[in-house]
Order: C-alpha cells, then structure tokens, then sequence
C-alpha cells in the first residue's frame, strides 16, 4: 500500500514539499533561538522598546519636525522620507532624460546620435558608486565657498556648502495650492474620461484641450498665485555662510545627480528598444495621414511603445529605490545611513533594525510595483 501511495506522483509531490517547509521552519527557529541567545549573552535586550527611547542624534538634512531630542522612530521616518523624496526626484529626472537620450539614439543626425549612444554604452558600464564620489568629490566639491557663491537672480546661491534656496515663513497658502491643485487633477480625470466616451461615440472631442489645461495649467496657476501672496525667507550672507532659506546639502545634490545621470543610460535603452517595437507600419500609416513627425511620435508610436516600456521600466524605479541606498557612501541621511547605520551603532538592536530596513524597503518597492503594474493595465491593449 505504502510503495503504491509513493508511486503516485500528487502524493510525492505533497510529501516533498511537506519535508521542505518543515525544514525551513526548522532552520528559522534555530536561528531565531540562536540570535536570543546570543543577545542575552551580549546583555542585549531583544524586542522593539529601543523605539521610543530618546536618539540623541543630529541629522544635517530633515523634512520633518525631527530633533535631536526626538525618539528613534522618528529618526526612521526622517530616513524614510529622506528616501522617498530623492527617489521620487530620481524617477522624474531619469525618465525625462532617458527619454530624451532614447530618441536622440534614433535620430537621423549622425553625431546627436552618436553623442547619445556613446553616452548610454560609457554609463552602462561604469559602476554607480563611481557617479556618487564623481558628483561630490569631482563636482560639488569644486564649487567656489560660500563668499564667491554663484547666484540665481539673488534669490537662490550654488556653492560648496550645497544650494540655498528661499522659503516661504508660512506654507499655508501653498497648502492651500496643493489642494486645489489635486482637485484639479480628479477634475482632469473625470473630463479625460468624458472626452474618451464622447470620442468613442461621436468620433470627435469637443472639449479634449480641457483634461491637459486643468492638470498642467491650473496647477501652475494655483502655485503661482501661492507665491506671490506668501512672504519669502530669503538667504543672506551673514559672516562665512548663508542664513535663513532652506539648504539642499551637498549629499543630496550628489545622489540625486548620481541617480539621474546613471539611471537615465538604462531607461534610454528601454525607450529605443520600445520605439524600434512598434510596427513600422503604424509610421507609414501616419504619414499616410498628413501627420507631422512630431505628432507621429507623440500620438502614434509613444503610445504604442509604452505597452513594451512599462514592465522592464518598473524595474529601473525599483533599482531606483534600492540604489538610493548608495547615500551612505556620502553620509545623506537617508533610510540605510541614520537607521542601519547611527541608530544601530546607538542601539544595538541590529536583528530589529535590519529587519524593520527590510520590511521598508520591501513594501515601498511593492507599492510602486503594484502602481506601475496598474498603470500597465491601464494603458495595455484589450483584444477578444
């Protein structure tokens, strides 16, 4: 009976994966018992209490109401959003310039074309830790000091200490912008959608110019309107260095370029493979139709090459991400450096820490996963 039961494959299969699984928790208890162990042993108490004691610690770049004699939890959220800004900065300068490079690749000039190419092969093969010690050390460093600072129109001032832009003494108006501006875009939405159904029904959008002036034009307007009623703090040189304003520290400057410029080489690949997979027939149809190249690229082939872009483009954004990480080499304050880096020397929690940085890590990558995976639904073609 038994060498019969074993002969049939589905109970094989069962008993193979029943021994594994039960391996596998074998082994995590034996490592959880181990990592107790040797906490108690270091006289190290195990748990996440270290939390909301006090950090202690001093951080040059913070977007929160982060001090130094804040807990520890909000030194990680300062990480977090350290992170999520150069990342989410990263994405939008990578993807403008991978696009611009992309088709520049494609270009009938001869040397735009090799510029661009030249440029993608060189980036693609030279490590990222390189573009950040390239930025900061070779770049910004080499900036004039503070008393020579570069200005823009005497409002803004580039220099080795990184750039000191004003900002507004109360952010309520701009607030304010920032929900009507996100009101705008539901109301783009919701005429996008109309127009596509009128478009669909009558052949023709009467009203297709309104859905792109209220996501780009109002925003603009509301914003502009923010300024110009807002009170600004603008630097000024007061002894070696500027006061008052906000300071993009050299470290953000240095990744943020670095992600950029490096990422961009890939996505540019992304955009070329992505143009050269739309038939050349839908080209020489538009032509066919009097349209201009400019509006063949933007109404017939762009669309089309976003179907082959989206997935391989969604793990650049992911790499993004992760690559952020590289902030540590140039002390940012992003999520590896303040929480793996001086919240674990601190504490030394580091079975905590190491696992809180991963669950982080893990479920912003599978958030902008899954928004890139319905935006690819979104735009795929539906056929029967």
């Amino acid at each position: 009976m038994l060498r019969r039961l074993l002969y049939d494959a589905k109970i094989r299969d069962a008993i193979y994966q029943v021994a594994l699984i039960a391996g596998l928790v074998a082994l995590s208890v034996w490592f959880v018992r181990n990592a107790s162990q040797n906490l108690v042993n270091a006289g190290i108490a195990s748990g996440f209490d270290f939390l909301w004691r006090q950090s202690g610690i001093d951080v040059p770049f913070v977007l929160t109401n982060y001090t130094a004699q804040s807990r520890i939890i909000d030194l990680m959220w300062v990480g977090v959003v350290n992170t999520l800004l150069v990342t989410f900065l990263a994405i939008v300068g990578a993807t403008a310039l991978g696009f611009v490079l992309g088709l520049a690749r494609l270009s009938p000039h001869w040397l735009l074309a090799r510029v661009a190419g030249a440029y993608v092969e060189a980036v693609r093969n030279i490590p990222l830790l390189f573009f950040v010690l390239f930025w900061y050390f070779g770049v910004i460093a080499a900036l004039p000091a503070p008393r020579q600072s570069i200005s823009v129109f005497s409002l803004a001032f580039l220099n080795n200490r990184g750039l000191t832009i004003p900002t507004p003494v109360d952010g309520y108006a701009f607030r304010i912008a920032a929900l009507a501006s996100l009101a705008a875009l539901v109301a783009a939405w919701i005429a996008s959608r109309s127009a596509g159904r009128q478009r669909d029904r009558t052949g023709e959008a009467r009203f297709g110019w309104l859905a792109p002036t209220l996501a780009i034009g109002a925003p603009c307007v509301f914003f502009v309107v923010a300024s110009l009623s807002s009170i600004w703090d603008v630097p000024a040189l007061r002894g070696f260095n500027y006061r008052g304003g906000f300071v993009l520290i050299p470290e953000f400057v240095a990744l943020l370029a670095a992600l950029v410029t490096y990422t961009a080489a890939f996505i540019a690949e992304i955009v070329r493979g992505g143009v050269e997979a739309v038939p050349k027939g839908q080209s020489e149809a538009a032509n066919a139709l009097g349209l201009t190249a400019t509006q063949r690229l933007r109404l017939v082939v762009i669309p089309q090459a976003l179907r082959v872009m989206i997935p391989p483009m969604t793990n650049q954004y992911l790499n993004v991400l992760k690559n952020s990480s590289f902030g540590a080499a140039i002390a940012f304050p992003e999520l590896v450096s303040v929480f793996m880096g001086s919240a674990l020397n601190n504490t030394g929690q580091a079975i905590e820490i190491i696992a809180i940085t991963l669950a982080l890590y893990l479920a912003i990558s599978l958030a902008v996963a899954a928004f890139m995976n319905w935006y690819n639904n979104r735009i795929r073609l539906v056929t029967r």
